[in-house]
């Protein structure tokens, strides 16, 4: 079930958060944009749709952007169009105000660096509140290394133009592998509802959301995540 947030008209403020009380462990709210379009710097998973007509351009040669699939109905185009302009037309951002967890860009990405700032300072106005992102926008948080809120949890999401930075400054990583063999064979823990994404410093793997295991498989992969951490494994 996805809840709309938005302020009083006399406010002007245009742009939308959405209630998740899906996919992740508790409610969550989200900040989204159009896929590809406010991404930069992606590259392995890059789909660009159409703000009109809903078409997909597919650049990425690796992966499809799951989040780009949403973008096929007109009301999500239009909201996350609606967010990608008031963003760069300098609307002040105001987040819901009994939220909890944000995600910033559960589609999209960081476009620029002043973009990248405005939210480091809407964290540290609200250091209650706990802020998480994927972005394929590395350089944007190298330039902030020291700046970052202690409630603002970033990880570079692998498949991007600016994969070299991830080794050179050590940074948390998530990487989409196309199976489940596949993520488990890399060594990563595997991350299947954000848990790892909000939280700690561990790199972590995904797998393809196109090949993802069905509802019933999740539920097991994560009774096995709570017994290997009550063995201490």
């Amino acid at each position: 079930m996805i809840q709309q947030f938005t302020k009083s008209q006399d406010e002007k403020m245009t742009y939308k958060f959405v209630k998740k009380k899906t996919f992740y462990p508790f409610p969550v709210w989200e900040f989204n944009l159009p896929a590809g379009h406010s991404c930069p710097y992606a590259k392995d998973c890059k789909i660009m749709v159409d703000k009109e007509t809903g078409k997909f351009k597919i650049l990425g040669k690796k992966f499809r952007c799951y989040a780009a699939g949403s973008e096929r109905f007109p009301a999500v185009r239009n909201m996350r169009w609606n967010n990608f302009e008031s963003m760069k037309n300098g609307e002040k951002i105001i987040i819901p105000k009994e939220a909890t967890h944000i995600r910033i860009h559960a589609s999209g990405d960081f476009y620029s660096q002043e973009y990248f700032d405005k939210w480091l300072k809407v964290c540290r106005e609200n250091p209650e509140v706990k802020f998480w992102a994927f972005t394929k926008s590395i350089q944007f948080w190298v330039n902030r290394l020291n700046d970052i809120p202690e409630n603002f949890i970033l990880q570079a999401s692998k498949g991007s133009i600016q994969d070299n930075l991830i080794e050179e400054y050590n940074l948390k990583f998530a990487e989409v592998f196309p199976n489940k063999e596949e993520a488990f064979a890399s060594g990563l823990p595997i991350d299947i509802d954000d848990t790892l994404a909000m939280s700690g410093t561990q790199s972590f793997a995904l797998v393809d959301n196109y090949s993802k295991p069905k509802s019933q498989e999740v539920k097991h992969e994560k009774q096995n995540r709570k017994t290997s951490s009550s063995k201490g494994i």
